[in-house]
């Protein structure tokens, strides 16, 4: 494998200049090959093995006659009463065995010759054959013979075997064992199955790849240089004891517990805009660092906030449920997208505590599992009480908690102290100079004139049609403005003129008050929508103010935006003045009477912007609308001069607050006219006590930015009463049936009594009512994490549609030992990486006859440990970590690594939205860290497997594609890893030890000797290669450089000769190559 992969390597770096960008057709052919191959032998050996698996079992019904009937019957004849055909129902045995209306009787116990059943699923004619042949599912005569022995044995019903109560059964005592196989009773159980098959289980797995496998497991990294040598000495029982100590233990736990809980920093839905939620993601790395017991785990998810006294951390833990979308979409249906958040919650609940499928008893009952539609909604009753919209208004959606650091807090009360004597001086000076100032006013009586400019056009708002202007799309909705009337726009109307009196290519300036509601507006234009887009146009994105002149778009124009960002809240005055001159020096952008700072874009303007199309106020073009108020639209044909423009707005301002009678003028217009007259007039007293004020009340301001806040469930006020919830027909919100209160499916036992009937009740339940359903799925998921695939391989579905069990008294066992033992996470994993079982090697024993293990393939039997492809996060944090280039700290907010540029805006709603890379160390931070975007994940991540996080994920898929190896072979942050470690071992002394260091530091053990002679000799090769190509060597180098992170050791850019430049180059591509081999993609 490895001369494999070091010679495709060497061949694909050989054609281009620049290593590591291009890959030929080969490689992704050799892979899919490969695959292909891979994919036809398991599938070839899947039935075989399952036949082995149940031959063992004679004819249980939950074994084999119910798996049957639920996948041929019950989809007709099954829970789901609406479904149910001929009132005939094969689910449950009282109605199996009863008389139908005809006379016949489905199930005759112990009498086949009577049972309609079989009749019915051997008849050959199709009007009588069951299930119907259109269906395409008819049973075989093996299914036929087996139901045929179920029914002559008496036709014995049992409950599901996951809702059966919890019994702990004897651990087999195997005396033919070997003393390593008779210390864990994982061992016992899975001896003495392999035993009954006359198997043996695998030898076990060496040191080295023991100790790569279970840092893996418990922490997502690969042991450091230095860890691997603290190992020497240790007993396994205490190298796996130690890691379960480790602060990147609960790292590596939360990965998985995040894709059920869809943790991410965004919305979701259109908008996707950014929340603060990662305090939650952080309670769960701690909670998990401190073993909380899962009950209490599930306590504090699902209701800290009803716990008594609840702590901040409590309350943070209920960010479990705050975790789904919302959605901000303009015109969507608030009840309805409030109880797709309940009906979320309610779904992702019953999946990660009880691997439950629920989502289609929302509109019927449950076709497959004994769930009813009303049962569903008892359900979604606790989860229905949260005092929340369905329209997300802002960021952050209500309720929300403050998060104050305990410094954060001391300084906060110091500020607001200081702020509070600021006001103490201030308070009566204000008041004071306030009657003063309305003193003055009043005296003079008189307005201030209205600039007059000729050929001047001005649209005040207050008629819809003045000066030649009307209102196009829908009814323009009139509000307060500045002076007189303003207008409301949501971005289904706009203003017109129709006029052809505006020349944009002479000397102009216009001006328009505005409040912004949107992050993208377009807030007036006189463009062509289509063609070459001649005319201008001015946008506000993301707080910027953006004016485009085009003669044609993206090649002759001026495209110049504000430095500064507007603020979105109170009136602002916009300004643009354009001095006719063709050049972007020519344009001035103006807000609040201060000339702002621009950025050019473009300054290639070599014709004439003059259009035919008519001014629009409150849209770009035909599209891009405004929403928000708008007032006071003035175009001037003349560009005026800095005076006039700082003096226009005040006195624009000034005139609508006094045009407007004293008893109308609201505390702004009154504040606006404090502030105006001291600004003027006021002694120096008064502009220092307001100042101090003011910056007081800004530092409290700033502090209060700076504080964290997150998601946190909470209940409705006791004024407010609890909200009813109701059996809604079909699903539909509109639709509301009986009214039903909070409760639980009696399939698992029922509500105790002495419980709440809230969130806090139904917590409690799950661990003490279901615990038996709660405890199995919870030690299936940690087998699955140790083994790579779970005891139920159906960890999403635990119902009659999933698989069984394949060692049903280790499941029994396992969650008997959680349960009874605590709840305790970390005991049952050391159990788990202690035993003989998850020791064993991973190797496929293979068979003389077919070269392949024809007997186990899926490993159902545990007879080897598991193998599979590492996830994303641990691929991207073993090569940052082996690098020397990770930054471990814990928690804190998301940070942005490199990713490819223009992906969020090509997502995000004309491009508002933009990734911006952290500089330093936020850059090399752990993956879980890495800020997750619904509408636009980390590309990486999504090509290997990982979730988008919009919905519970509770198992990733595990492919393996050629579109993965191009990521591994070209991935910068790879690259730059693999030079960190290149100039690492550069220190050292001869080829053969850098060697040896390469592959302890990247695979975790020592060079075979068959290795190092194919590595010299590869080396060589590239030493000659970069050698040669100068141009090669400095491409490799830039694209591999790291900035603002420090590597493990190194020479400084810029001191590094010609020779050691190709040599720093030979290294970092053989670190690379060593990064994309099987064993360092693969979890042994």
């Amino acid at each position: 494998m490895l001369r494999v992969v070091l010679s495709e390597c060497s061949r694909l770096r050989g054609v281009s200049t620049v290593s590591l960008q291009r890959v030929c057709p080969d490689t992704s052919g050799w892979i899919c090959a490969v695959a292909c191959i891979l994919v036809a032998v398991a599938t070839d050996a899947v039935s075989s093995a399952q036949d082995a698996f149940v031959a063992s079992d004679s004819v249980s019904f939950n074994r084999r006659i119910r798996p049957l009937l639920a996948r041929h019957c019950w989809k007709c004849h099954g829970p789901d009463s609406a479904e149910r055909q001929a009132g005939l129902r094969l689910d449950d045995r009282a109605a199996a065995i009863s008389v139908l209306p005809s006379g016949a009787v489905a199930i005759a116990p112990m009498d086949p010759e009577r049972s309609e059943l079989l009749h019915r699923v051997a008849a050959t004619d199709p009007v009588l054959r069951m299930p119907p042949p259109e269906a395409g599912d008819g049973l075989t005569v093996q299914e036929t013979a087996l139901l045929q022995r179920w029914i002559k044995s008496g036709a014995p019903f049992e409950q599901h075997w996951a809702f059966q109560p919890l019994t702990r059964p004897q651990v087999p005592v195997n005396v033919a064992a070997p003393p390593a196989w008779q210390r864990n009773p994982i061992d016992a159980f899975v001896w003495s199955s392999l035993s009954g098959q006359q198997k043996t289980p695998s030898e076990r797995a060496d040191d080295r790849t023991l100790i790569r496998r279970v840092w893996f497991d418990l922490t997502g990294m690969p042991p450091t240089e230095q860890e691997l040598q603290q190992t020497a000495g240790r007993t396994w029982e205490q190298i796996v004891a130690g890691l379960l100590q480790s602060p990147h233990f609960g790292e590596r736990m939360a990965v998985e517990w995040l894709d059920m809980a869809r943790y991410a920093d965004t919305d979701g839905y259109f908008g996707d805009k950014p929340r603060q939620i990662w305090l939650y993601r952080d309670w769960l790395i701690h909670a998990f660092n401190r073993n909380l017991p899962y009950d209490q785990f599930t306590v504090e998810q699902l209701a800290g906030d009803l716990l008594p006294e609840a702590t901040v951390e409590q309350r943070i833990a209920t960010g479990f449920n705050r975790n789904h979308m919302s959605n901000d979409e303009t015109g969507l249906i608030d009840e309805e997208y409030r109880l797709e958040y309940v009906a979320d919650r309610t779904d992702t609940t019953l999946s990660v505590w009880l691997g439950l499928t629920a989502g289609c008893a929302r509109c019927h009952d449950h076709k497959y599992d004994p769930l009813t539609q009303r049962e569903y909604y008892q359900l979604s009753a606790f989860f229905n009480n949260v005092p929340e919209r369905g329209l997300l208004t802002g960021s952050n959606a209500p309720p929300v908690l403050s998060v104050p650091s305990p410094e954060q807090q001391q300084k906060l009360v110091q500020l607001q102290e200081a702020a509070a004597a600021a006001e103490r001086v201030w308070g009566p000076l204000r008041e004071a100079t306030r009657v003063q100032v309305l003193q003055q006013i009043a005296a003079s009586g008189e307005l201030p004139a209205v600039p007059h400019v000729a050929g001047a056009l001005a649209v005040s708002m207050d008629a819809a049609t003045e000066g030649g202007v009307r209102s196009v799309g829908t009814k323009v909705q009139p509000v307060r403005g500045i002076a007189g009337q303003a207008v409301r726009l949501d971005g289904t109307q706009h203003l017109e003129h129709t006029g052809d009196s505006l020349t944009p290519d002479d000397p102009w300036t216009a001006t328009v008050w505005l409040q912004p509601e949107k992050s993208l507006n377009g807030i007036w234009s006189k463009i062509q929508p289509t063609g070459e887009r001649r005319g201008v146009e001015v946008i506000w994105r993301k707080g910027r103010v953006l004016v485009n002149l085009v003669h044609r778009w993206n090649d002759s124009a001026i495209e110049v935006a504000a430095r500064e960002k507007l603020l979105s809240a109170g009136w602002q005055h916009l300004a643009i003045r354009y001095d006719g001159s063709g050049r972007a020096g020519g344009v001035a952008i103006w807000l609040n009477g201060r000339r702002i700072p621009l950025e050019v874009q473009r300054d290639t303007l070599s014709g004439t912007i003059s259009t035919a199309e008519p001014l629009r106020i409150g849209r770009r073009d035909e599209g891009l609308g405004f929403y928000g108020l708008l007032d006071e639209f003035h175009w001037l044909p003349v560009a005026l001069t800095d005076d006039q423009l700082a003096e226009w707005s005040r006195q624009e301002r000034l005139r609508g607050i006094l045009a407007r009678p004293v008893a109308e003028r609201s505390q702004a217009d009154l504040d606006w006219l404090l502030d105006d007259w001291i600004d003027r007039q006021g002694s120096d007293e008064v502009r220092r006590a307001r100042m101090a004020a003011r910056n007081a009340s800004t530092a409290v301001a700033k502090l209060q930015d700076e504080i964290p806040v997150t998601l946190v469930m909470a209940e409705r006020s006791a004024a407010e009463g609890r909200r009813p919830t109701f059996v809604l027909e079909r699903g539909e919100y509109q639709r509301p049936g009986e009214q039903v209160e909070p409760g639980v499916p009696a399939m698992l036992g029922g509500w105790h009594a002495d419980l709440p009937a809230n969130r806090l009740g139904l917590a409690r339940w799950l661990t003490t009512g279901a615990s038996q359903l709660t405890a199995r799925v919870a030690v299936n998921r940690l087998w699955q994490q140790c083994f790579g695939a779970g005891l139920v391989r159906t960890p999403a579905d635990f119902g009659t549609q999933g698989e069984p069990p394949n060692h049903p008294e280790l499941l029994e066992w396992l969650a008997s030992e959680y349960r009874d033992g605590g709840w305790d996470t970390k005991h049952l994993l050391q159990l788990i990486a202690t035993s003989e079982t998850y020791r064993q090697s991973s190797v496929i024993r293979q068979s003389k006859a077919t070269g392949a293990d024809s007997w186990d393939p899926e490993n159902r039997w545990w007879s080897r440990a598991g193998r599979f492809r590492l996830s994303h996060e641990m691929l991207r944090d073993s090569r940052l970590r082996a690098s020397g280039l990770l930054q471990t700290q814990i928690g804190g907010p998301s940070v942005k690594p490199w990713q490819p540029p223009g992906l969020w805006e090509e997502v995000s709603y004309d491009g508002e939205s933009t990734w911006e890379t952290d500089s330093g160390t936020g850059r090399f931070r752990r993956s879980l860290y890495t800020f997750q975007k619904r509408q636009a994940p980390p590309p990486a991540l999504l090509l290997f497997d990982g979730p988008t996080r919009e919905k519970c994920t509770l198992l990733r898929a595990r492919t393996n594609t050629p579109l993965q190896a191009l990521q591994l072979l070209n991935d910068p942050e790879s690259l730059q890893a693999a030079r960190s470690i290149a100039e690492c071992v550069l220190l050292e002394g001869s080829d053969v030890e850098r060697i040896g260091r390469v592959f302890r530091i990247v695979l975790t053990r020592d060079t075979r000797a068959e290795e190092v002679p194919l590595v010299m000799g590869q080396l060589a090769q590239w030493r000659a290669m970069y050698s040669a190509d100068l141009q090669a060597t400095a491409d490799l180098l830039a694209a591999s450089r790291t900035e603002g992170a420090a590597s493990t050791g190194g020479t400084a850019e810029s001191g590094i000769s010609e020779s050691g430049a190709a040599e720093t180059a030979a290294w970092t591509v053989l670190v690379h190559s060593l990064f994309c081999l099987d064993e360092a993609v693969n979890r042994r």
